[in-house]
């Protein structure tokens, strides 16, 4: 999905306009301060829609700069990759199993972290389980009927990230049906490729957030931590965000996975856009979201998406081992509301 930027110098607020994560708190007030007849650097503000969300960023430039035409061709590029919306692209290319199709750079990157995750949570993280997305209807082919457990049980044939490989630049699949979706990886990439750049453009105070997912560097304009904040988890969204916590963070990324607001109805049962790769089934425990703080935002996405599958035990254990903060909100149905397990420090 092509992306539109809106470049802005006076007012900015940071919260995604849909997405299921969490906004950034704090309204910045991006103010150009003259002196001598000279500007001085000013917070500025990116926003606009890509990758079928919206996406903010907020920099602090000496050279009062305008990045919007290269956040727009990074965008772009990421798109022409692994959109699954773009029947263009080299994702949608090697699902129709098209002959000789080279892979870019950054598809091989984040096909080879997808399967490093993999391996590292037992395959609760998996990017073949496209074909079971499809079925349960959380992709463009919406309004299907639930799968019956033989259909489930024979989509769960395709699955397995080790069932794939790179060979001279191209991909092979076990089994030509096998599909990929990077829909649980791809944002958090977004955000590391566009504060890495904005990195080499030596700006040393940012906030790049796409759909929720996003990664910080330095100081607010506010001149602390950016003060990030997570949604309480309602089913309904209101123009009012409600918040359960806010965290500060500098120099760490943030990504966030739920359960409560992507799903579908089916004879009058909810059913978790959340599949776990080794049932086929949406996932059905308490834990509606899952924040996961790491020094990547790849790495803090993909494992958001595993952290949610395993459920909240298995999450805390994992994420101990791996040394990651999370922050889990889940139901307890006998206390009757929602309650929290965190390793989070600055949470409230």
């Amino acid at each position: 999905m092509l992306s539109t930027i809106r470049h802005h110098v006076n007012v900015v607020d940071l919260r995604p306009r849909r997405g299921p994560t969490f906004v950034a708190l704090a309204t910045l007030f991006l103010l150009l301060f003259t002196s001598c007849g000279k500007e001085k650097a000013a917070y500025m503000s990116l926003s606009g829609k890509a990758q079928g969300t919206t996406f903010n960023i907020t920099y602090l430039d000496s050279l009062n700069r305008n990045f919007s035409q290269p956040v727009d061709s990074l965008l772009r590029l990421i798109d022409k990759s692994m959109s699954l919306w773009d029947s263009s692209s080299v994702i949608s290319r090697v699902a129709r199993n098209e002959p000789n199709i080279q892979l870019d750079e950054h598809f091989i990157s984040v096909f080879k972290r997808s399967q490093e995750i993999s391996l590292a949570t037992d395959g609760a993280f998996d990017v073949t389980v496209g074909p079971l997305v499809k079925a349960w209807g959380f992709s463009y082919k919406k309004g299907l009927p639930p799968p019956d457990s033989t259909k489930v049980d024979s989509l769960l044939q395709l699955l397995g990230n080790q069932n794939e490989s790179i060979e001279n630049g191209m991909l092979h699949k076990a089994d030509p049906r096998m599909e990929i979706d990077f829909n649980a990886i791809a944002q958090g990439y977004t955000v590391d490729l566009i504060a890495q750049y904005f990195e080499k453009q030596g700006i040393r105070n940012y906030l790049v957030e796409i759909g929720g997912e996003l990664r910080t560097l330095g100081l607010s304009s506010k001149g602390a931590a950016w003060q990030i904040g997570i949604d309480k988890p309602v089913e309904n969204e209101t123009d009012e965000r409600l918040l359960q916590t806010t965290i500060a963070l500098s120099g760490k990324s943030l990504a966030t996975s739920g359960s409560y607001r992507k799903f579908v109805v089916k004879n009058g049962k909810k059913y978790s856009h959340a599949i776990d790769p080794k049932t086929g089934n949406p996932i059905s425990h308490s834990m509606l979201s899952v924040s996961v703080i790491a020094d990547d935002c790849t790495t803090a996405d993909a494992y958001a998406t595993a952290f949610l599958v395993m459920g909240m035990d298995k999450a805390m254990e994992m994420a101990k081992a791996k040394n990651l903060e999370i922050y889990c909100i889940y139901y307890s149905y006998e206390m009757k509301a929602l309650l929290t397990r965190s390793t989070v420090d600055g949470g409230r």
